[in-house]
């Protein structure tokens, strides 16, 4: 697809996440009714210098691009989005999976929906053992999220203040919308995905989700920034960071944030 990247980020590299890496570039590999040639970026951290990745993928262009700077999940991402030049992007995170047909729809919403900037994926939330978990980014097809004046399917700011766990991952954003508003915020260290939901719905950026489920993401590997994240914050620190991001989406810069607050981690 030529008006899409699709970004790895990878900011660590052993045998295991070899392993985690291949399912997932194979699973952009097998898409089904594609007879385009489908770009990835592979963006790392530049002292990671044995990527053993296969060259023998048909249908993928594979590029890789190392970064020498800040390699944050957010960092990561948005010094990829700067190298790009196609319309839109997604990041697939090495450790997941896209269906087979996950082209196939981004390809379809975006020609029937033009005025949309993020589409955002019907989320398999899986454990290690492969079992289904639960659903992400499912709310915004109920009428209870959508409300009176609001619509099925897209998001709006009463559902994100029902409920504060929509994902990015799998998401497809386009380049000029994305940085325009600034991107992701290295300094929202937790819940940076729903402060950047917030401030692009506040800078009337429309977000859908496509009502198929075409991700799956694996919750609870060890090491992963968000299975480490939970495990690690405090009640006080979740609650200081969701507070943070209810604050900072009034703002496109990346701000620094005061964390004096939660330097007390005994609570």
């Amino acid at each position: 697809m030529k008006d899409l990247t699709i970004i790895i980020p990878i900011h660590e590299y052993d045998k295991k996440i070899s392993k985690h890496l291949e399912s997932a570039i194979l699973s952009i590999d097998r898409q089904k009714k594609i007879d385009e040639v489908i770009n990835v970026l592979i963006v790392h951290d530049e002292k990671i210098k044995d990527l053993n990745i296969k060259n023998d993928y048909k249908s993928l262009k594979i590029d890789y691009l190392p970064n020498k700077g800040d390699t944050s999940y957010q960092g990561q991402v948005n010094y990829a989005v700067k190298q790009i030049n196609t319309k839109y992007f997604s990041v697939l995170e090495f450790d997941d999976e896209l269906s087979d047909t996950y082209i196939k729809n981004v390809k379809k919403h975006i020609i029937y929906y033009p005025d949309v900037e993020i589409f955002m994926a019907l989320i398999i939330e899986v454990n290690s053992k492969n079992e289904a978990l639960k659903l992400t980014n499912e709310l915004v097809w109920s009428q209870q999220s959508a409300g009176e004046n609001g619509t099925l399917g897209y998001l709006n700011t009463d559902s994100l203040s029902m409920q504060s766990d929509f994902k990015l991952s799998g998401a497809v954003i386009e380049k000029e919308a994305f940085e325009k508003i600034g991107g992701y915020k290295s300094n929202i260290q937790f819940m940076f995905m729903y402060e950047f939901l917030l401030r692009a719905l506040e800078n009337g950026l429309e977000i859908m989700t496509i009502p198929k489920v075409i991700y799956k993401h694996l919750l609870d590997r060890e090491g992963s920034l968000f299975h480490d994240q939970l495990l690690n914050l405090s009640i006080k620190e979740k609650r200081f960071w969701y507070e943070t991001a209810r604050k900072e989406y009034n703002f496109n810069t990346d701000r620094e944030i005061d964390l004096t607050p939660i330097q007390n981690k005994e609570e």
